[in-house]
């Protein structure tokens, strides 16, 4: 007999809160980014009442365990269990931070559709997110490595792209644009605190280069917009 494709799965897994909306005064509707299933969006009942031990737990930049019924045939799933795994802290304590992360579920909610698995970008950006957490220097080198990655895993290489039209034009600025890129591109985030191990680049330029860059790919996201001005 053939698998019934209306059958619910019990799954458990990671994920980023994107999203959080109050539903109906005392659930909420979520959006996450899960390792397992990508960007998918839940309900939460009573999560909202008074007793509830669970109110700040979906707080957006949070990651969380969640075990939830996935419906195949369903936009929404829910929720009956819940775990904070990172709350992050050290990145709330900093404006710059909170807007370089809070641009990044951004740009994953705006350009994923749901449901599509992308492992490698949540790893990447669970790397991320833990070296702001514990570092305050080369924030800027470790959001352009999230750019980049981020770029690669939805298909677009752009340190392959010669003809790209940014490109184009900070090559002549920065004839060697493209081996800076591969040098932000491969680095050990495990080693970046340490200057010896940052790139070396005219910084003005990539600063310049890379907010063309996020509004050439992103143009929709409104935290970027903010971060921006938080490169210096």
């Amino acid at each position: 007999m053939g698998k019934n494709r209306n059958s619910k799965m019990k799954i458990k897994t990671h994920a980023f809160v994107l999203k959080t909306t109050i539903f109906k005064e005392s659930s909420l509707i979520i959006r996450l980014f899960t390792r397992e299933k990508g960007k998918s969006t839940y309900i939460v009942k009573a999560a909202m009442r008074q007793k509830s031990p669970n109110k700040a737990i979906y707080q957006q930049l949070n990651e969380v365990k969640i075990d939830y019924s996935h419906h195949p045939n369903k936009q929404i799933h829910p929720v009956y269990s819940v775990k904070l795994v990172n709350d992050w802290g050290n990145i709330c304590k900093d404006l710059k931070k909170t807007v370089l992360c809070a641009t990044m579920l951004e740009i994953i909610d705006k350009s994923y559709d749901e449901e599509i698995p992308d492992t490698s970008t949540y790893d990447t950006l669970k790397s991320v997110m833990s070296f702001f957490d514990y570092n305050s220097n080369n924030l800027n080198n470790v959001f352009y490595y999230f750019i980049l990655h981020f770029l690669k895993n939805s298909g677009y290489n752009i340190l392959s792209a010669k003809k790209h039209p940014t490109i184009l034009r900070f090559q002549q600025k920065n004839p060697n644009i493209l081996d800076d890129l591969n040098l932000i591109f491969d680095l050990d985030l495990s080693e970046v605190h340490k200057s010896e191990n940052n790139p070396n680049y005219e910084k003005k330029i990539m600063t310049r280069f890379m907010s063309e860059l996020v509004r050439y790919h992103f143009p929709d996201v409104k935290s970027f917009k903010v971060a921006k001005d938080l490169f210096s």
